[in-house]
């Protein structure tokens, strides 16, 4: 005799599955506690369907979302090229300051051999790597990193990256 569950013959939809990823993100123990995953689907909308989320708390607080970008990219296997699909990445870090001066040394220092372009729009301590596709900067006591790979928007990292900062600087 089989048995039937009315809560194992519901699988969630893939919206149903989205709604509690939005939950969950919602929450302090979410994946960016201090960044809204709604932002991040408005700014990066290939990244709405299939977003996954990772945070570490060492050796900084980051979080990462990482995503299924349309752009296919050919992949060596087996002597053959494949095509896979690329992934997009926003990975947003936050480090409390103690002194602004001394601390943007330390951060320019990660940035060796690369060309920098200052960012004023976002205050004094602000570049922009293209190399890395990395926007840094120090706002309201902390120093902020956003790190952008979207081959589906690749002229638009930095102002995706942009958009991201304000939001960031806004609500802390």
């Amino acid at each position: 005799m089989a048995l039937w569950s009315p809560m194992l013959a519901h699988s969630a939809t893939p919206a149903e599955m989205m709604k509690k990823v939005r939950a969950h993100a919602a929450t302090l123990e979410g994946p960016c506690p201090f960044f809204d995953a709604v932002v991040v689907e408005k700014t990066f909308p290939n990244s709405s369907n299939e977003a996954v989320f990772k945070r570490r708390d060492k050796p900084f607080p980051s979080c990462t979302y990482l995503w299924n970008a349309k752009h296919m990219n050919g992949v060596k296997m087996a002597g053959r090229t494949v095509m896979v699909p690329s992934e997009g990445r926003l990975t947003l870090t936050k480090v409390a300051t103690r002194n602004e001066a001394q601390d943007w040394e330390r951060v320019l220092t990660g940035y060796k051999n690369q060309q920098l372009t200052p960012v004023p729009e976002l205050g004094p301590y602000a570049v922009w790597s293209a190399q890395r596709r990395q926007l840094s900067w120090i706002a309201k006591g902390h120093i902020f990193h956003v790190a952008v790979e979207d081959d589906d928007q690749p002229a638009d990292q930095q102002k995706n990256a942009m958009v991201v900062a304000a939001e960031l600087t806004r609500t802390h």
